[in-house]
């Protein structure tokens, strides 16, 4: 039991519970973001009176500029939602050029001391509110739910709470709500999201702790939902950046191009945590789903498992048998999980500055909890990183005897972990064990088929052994998964050069500019597309923007530029110049390439000899347009045949 005064407003059939911040009519809950309950308290608390525009906003907003147009939408969602509930009436009055008055007769009430009867959230007992479903004649598909509900703040509906010992369970009384409703309306509901993005919570209150509380819980509820078959969540490094935000749910939901976002707040008061969350639909910003939550501090776990259950059970018809991949359990040594969202943090920044800082938190976690199974995966990921990115963190020999004992560690844990799994499978791909690697990058996507970083890395080990259209597929699906990626976006254009789509390269290519500006491979990859086009300038200019950081790429793309344009002499000085560049050794693929654009076939056999292809350069030749002349001569297929260019 707990001791709160509780202050409510009486309109209409409305109740607004201004403690609990809720609104529910006689029967049902009234679902509304936080941001549209608090716009409702103050124009309730105003009634009678005009609230300017002004005021309503800087109550809303205190510390950020918005456009008036966030207050107007919040004005029209909050009228709609009334009129739903209530019969149509106009509760709420513009007035012009000044702001909005509450019209309905508003009482205010004040139960002091009330007693609030609490949900007691154990491992032997579950709550089941069964007179509620019973005495609910049209319910929503998807209703709100509460699971800290306080059963004096609905007068007119009669709970009969039955306690029942199941062992071992951790089950909260709205997943079994929202679960039977679920079923018994799927046919007509349907399923609301296929997509979902879950954004970074909100802290309330003193920031006394970093972002990475709000970040952590989003993370956690991404690694649990990407579990289930459906409906694709985003990956944490698609949301990340929203952490600090001044958008509104839906419009960041458009961006990401999902059906609904998940958005929350997380409150800590000594040692309790509030967590809202409500799932918000992109297209309109109406609210589909929500739910309240309150648990000790220490048990911020338990606050994970519940959201990410009861969301799971309003998303699809049948939890049960998706229940035990949604109890992902990480640690329960809360330094070690910090550290290992910190970790996360600057993982998904993986930059020359940021990854190194990464491999120092995940060391820390691991240290701190030696059986977290998830850290040990992503230390493992961040050490094969260091190894494939050349950004001299370590000797690559020593990144890469570290991931594999890291992956190791993860998988004598946990050996279902599909972030262990693909790192694994780049390992044996590197010692060119394409059988085992294959078969690990599938495991990985058996466990989880919405983790966007397999299919991206499945898809380069497709393309390396020279299965170019199975490739492209997967490089598709890691851009639908993670359409803000840089990464996947840049990828996805790649493949789509090789395929000799060179408009849906460009478009790819152009949109992990915008994502990600001056990074020098996209500027690469967009120039020689532009070179395949004819459309010289343009593809000069590209390669003109990365001279500064890598002159020798710069240099040896311009001299095929040229060639391909006709302009002999500025090839072959273009070409000088990479030799400079090279200390007077000459790159042999890039001067094959330029006689390959002179149109000077002997001269580009004569360089190809010289090559020793790499697993890199093998699939490269296979595919590169920019050999495309040498297609069909049998001096080609000899050399292919010879250097195994693209066997497995």
């Amino acid at each position: 039991m707990h001791k709160q005064s509780l202050r409510y407003y009486d309109f209409g059939p409305f109740r607004l519970n201004v403690t609990e911040r809720l609104l529910q009519t006689s029967d049902r809950m009234v679902p509304l973001t936080p941001k549209l309950i608090d716009t409702l308290v103050v124009l309730v608390e105003n009634s009678g009176h005009v609230v300017t525009k002004d005021s309503l906003m800087r109550s809303l907003w205190p510390d950020t500029f918005v456009e008036e147009s966030s207050l107007t939408q919040n004005i029209s969602l909050l009228r709609k939602a009334l009129a739903e509930g209530g019969g149509g009436e106009h509760y709420i009055e513009t007035i012009p050029k000044r702001g909005y008055r509450f019209a309905a007769d508003v009482r205010e009430h004040i139960a002091a001391e009330t007693e609030m009867v609490m949900q007691e959230r154990t491992s032997t007992q579950i709550l089941i509110e069964e007179q509620l479903l019973e005495d609910s004649k049209e319910p929503a598909p998807l209703p709100a739910t509460d699971s800290r509900r306080n059963v004096l703040a609905a007068p007119q509906t009669k709970f009969r709470l039955y306690s029942t010992i199941v062992a071992g369970s951790l089950v909260l009384v709205s997943v079994l709500t929202a679960g039977y409703w679920f079923q018994r309306n799927r046919a007509a509901a349907g399923l609301p999201a296929k997509s979902i993005a879950v954004l970074p919570f909100k802290t309330i209150g003193p920031q006394t702790e970093s972002e990475l509380m709000g970040l952590g819980m989003a993370d956690a509820l991404i690694l649990k939902l990407s579990r289930l078959d459906q409906p694709a969540v985003l990956p944490t490094s698609s949301i990340s950046k929203f952490t600090n935000r001044n958008a509104e749910a839906a419009s960041i939901g458009r961006e990401l191009g999902v059906d609904a976002v998940l958005d929350g707040t997380v409150q800590r008061d000594g040692d309790r945590v509030r967590v809202t969350a409500q799932l918000i639909r992109s297209s309109d910003g109406k609210p589909i789903w929500s739910g309240k939550f309150d648990e000790d501090y220490r048990s911020i776990f338990m606050l994970q498992d519940a959201i990410s259950e009861e969301l799971a059970a309003a998303l699809i018809p049948h939890v049960a048998p998706n229940k035990q991949r949604l109890n992902v359990h990480l640690t329960e040594n809360q330094e070690a999980y910090r550290d290992y969202l910190t970790g996360v943090y600057f993982w998904n920044r993986r930059t020359k500055v940021n990854l190194p800082k990464a491999i120092e938190y995940f060391e820390q976690a691991v240290k701190k909890d030696p059986n977290f199974a998830l850290a040990h995966a992503y230390l493992g990921d961040s050490y094969f990183l260091a190894f494939q990115t050349g950004y001299e963190i370590l000797r690559r020999d020593e990144a890469l005897t570290r991931a594999g004992s890291s992956v190791r560690r993860a998988l004598d844990l946990d050996d279902n972990l599909p972030e262990a799994h693909t790192v694994k499978a780049g390992i044996l791909l590197c010692d060119r064990n394409y059988a085992e690697s294959e078969r690990e990058y599938r495991r990985a996507l058996e466990l989880n088929h919405n983790y966007a970083v397999g299919h991206l890395r499945y898809g380069y080990f497709l393309f390396y052994v020279s299965r170019l259209p199975d490739a492209l597929l997967q490089m598709r699906r890691a851009q639908e998964l993670d359409p803000v990626s840089p990464i996947a976006n840049a990828a996805l254009g790649h493949m789509l050069y090789m395929s000799r789509d060179y408009d849906g390269s460009i478009k790819f290519n152009k949109r992990a500019l915008e994502l990600q500006p001056d990074v020098t491979i996209v500027h690469l990859n967009l120039g020689e597309v532009y070179a395949q086009k004819g459309m010289f300038e343009e593809a000069l200019a590209e390669f003109e923007k990365v001279r500064a950081e890598n002159p020798q790429y710069a240099a040896a793309e311009k001299a095929y530029v040229f060639g391909l344009a006709g302009r002999r002499s500025e090839a072959l000085n273009a070409l000088e110049q990479l030799r400079q560049l090279s200390d007077g050794q000459a790159d042999s693929f890039s001067t094959a390439v330029v006689y390959c654009a002179l149109g000077e076939k002997d001269k580009a056999f004569e360089w190809l000899e010289k090559v020793s292809p790499n697993m890199v350069m093998s699939s490269e030749m296979r595919f590169d347009p920019r050999l495309d002349s040498l297609r069909g001569d049998p001096r080609f297929d000899d050399y292919l045949k010879r250097r195994s260019v693209g066997a497995e």
